[in-house]
């Protein structure tokens, strides 16, 4: 029965191939070209009488009709046939005959390449900065750029990732992204740059208060992080660690105001801020699935070097991951 199944899968994914005239002979001897190539391959595949005994037991089948090469192997209740590129395995228990088919590369694809990291997707947080080692105080002239914690958020989109797996559970993920920051001033101000660049405070005209006072930013990020996987038991599902370290280029930036003058009013103003064009820092994750808790924090400061105050970025939230 099994022998019937494999010949006819053989013949049926052969028949593109054989359609030429030359072909169809070639398939007429197939089982003259069967025994003698049988004996060819495997004697070079052996070099001793023991291993082509061995070969002659598994019933293994080698058959060349012009590129195309076929391979039938019988292994107990199972046999494989390999015809190019493709395998079909033939397995036979109690519920019958089932045919299982499959490439050749992916049949010796190893456990690593397996790996899927958990990066990529969307990511929501809470925005801060760092004055000093995990200290957020600022110096009283710096207080302009105290921060309402509770509304300085960030979010980012980031593309599927990259995987480089060692192992089914351990890789490195890395992708693409992009972010926006919205730091909310805390103050009565806004921040303005002066003729030498240099960052200070913009204080507005008598009686007017702003409801909202923020400075806007956006980069483009690349992450890589070096993740760990732990299997539940008895699950496919696991518990993801990632560290490793992130870059980040300026896109853009502006500020923001809204006060009330008996009419709602906006103000926007788009300019450099003397933010750093280039920044980098560490990102570490933790979560189950789909789900991670995210923190990163930048060793780049915020402003330029003499043009503001070093205060360094660092952002904490959720993400929700996209992994194939």
């Amino acid at each position: 029965m099994k022998r019937f199944i494999f010949i006819s899968i053989a013949i049926l994914i052969a028949l593109p191939v054989l359609c030429q005239e030359e072909k169809l002979e070639k398939l007429e001897n197939l089982e003259n070209k069967t025994v003698t190539k049988t004996e060819t391959s495997v004697k070079v595949q052996t070099g001793n009488q023991n291993k082509t005994e061995t070969k002659v037991k598994q019933d293994t089948v080698i058959v060349e009709v012009g590129d195309e090469i076929f391979s039938v192997k019988e292994m107990g209740d199972e046999t494989r046939v390999k015809i190019g590129k493709k395998e079909f395995r033939v397995v036979e228990n109690n519920d019958g005959v089932v045919v299982f088919k499959s490439s050749a590369k992916d049949s010796h694809t190893k456990n690593y390449q397996r790996f899927k990291g958990h990066l990529g997707g969307l990511e929501l947080g809470f925005d801060g900065y760092l004055s000093d080692f995990w200290s957020t105080s600022l110096e009283p002239e710096d207080n302009y750029l105290a921060l309402n914690t509770s509304k300085s958020y960030n979010w980012s989109f980031l593309l599927p990732c990259v995987n480089i797996g060692f192992t089914r559970h351990f890789g490195i993920a890395a992708t693409l992204g992009i972010e926006w920051n919205k730091y909310r001033f805390d103050g009565n101000n806004s921040i303005v740059n002066d003729e030498f660049g240099v960052i200070g405070p913009y204080y507005p005209d008598a009686g007017i208060v702003y409801s909202k006072s923020k400075l806007v930013t956006t980069y483009a990020t690349l992450p890589v992080i070096l993740e760990a996987q732990i299997p539940l038991y008895n699950s496919n599902r696991t518990i993801n660690i990632g560290a490793g370290v992130i870059g980040a280029v300026k896109l853009g930036a502006h500020t923001k105001v809204i006060y009330d003058t008996g009419g709602k009013q906006k103000e926007k103003h788009k300019d450099d801020f003397s933010l750093n064009t280039f920044r980098w820092g560490a990102t570490g994750r933790i979560g189950y699935e789909f789900f991670q808790v995210y923190g990163t924090c930048y060793f780049t400061s915020l402003f330029e070097k003499g043009k503001g105050p070093e205060l360094y970025p660092f952002e904490v939230g959720i993400a929700f991951t996209i992994n194939d």
